[in-house]
């Protein structure tokens, strides 16, 4: 039996490819917070992130057998996917009007006194509210850069783009960001 955590994502795709569980398994695990974290940046709402990111690597799994690599790294299948789920979400959102807001979901820490959880909260909504107002390119910048945390190589494949084209969307995106922030008002 292989030691997945030494193998590369080639490797561990090959393996999955074939069924094996435990390979997708270290997939998932190298790869479920990055995801999370690009998709909880586009929502409000840490359940929705979170059911949503579950979706995605179900997903993927499905589409495993018929998976060919094309020069594009494994992660940028992942991102693509999770885009894709974004936009379904966003579609069907649009149709039923159920989704939570922010506003009303709790963030469990127990770590954190009710104040810190204010102003976690606080934050988060402004952030939003600030990223809301971005182009949908900003936003999936910062998203896979800041809170998924991809190099901008990887931002570059996840995003059909050139490293340069990305380093330059990532500069106008942040500046439109601090632009964006700088006129929010706490309620």
């Amino acid at each position: 039996m292989p030691d997945w955590q030494n193998l590369d994502d080639k490797q561990l795709v090959q393996f999955a490819r074939q069924g094996d569980v435990q390979a997708y398994g270290e997939i998932y695990n190298r790869y479920v917070l990055k995801i999370h974290r690009y998709i909880f940046a586009h929502l409000d709402n840490e359940h929705d992130a979170e059911d949503l990111t579950e979706e995605v690597f179900f997903r993927v799994w499905k589409a495993l057998p018929n998976y060919e690599e094309k020069g594009v790294p494994f992660n940028a299948l992942l991102f693509q996917v999770a885009r894709n789920g974004l936009i379904d979400l966003y579609r069907r959102s649009a149709q039923s009007k159920q989704l939570i807001s922010i506003d009303d979901v709790s963030i469990p820490d127990s770590v954190l006194d009710p104040s810190e959880i204010i102003v976690k909260k606080t934050r988060h909504r402004e952030l939003r509210q600030a990223m809301k107002g971005l182009r949908e390119d900003y936003q999936t910048v910062l998203a896979l850069r800041f809170l998924s945390g991809l190099s901008p190589e990887e931002t570059a494949q996840a995003m059909g783009r050139s490293q340069g084209a990305v380093r330059v969307l990532q500069h106008r995106a942040l500046a439109a960001l601090r632009e964006a922030m700088s006129g929010i008002q706490v309620k």
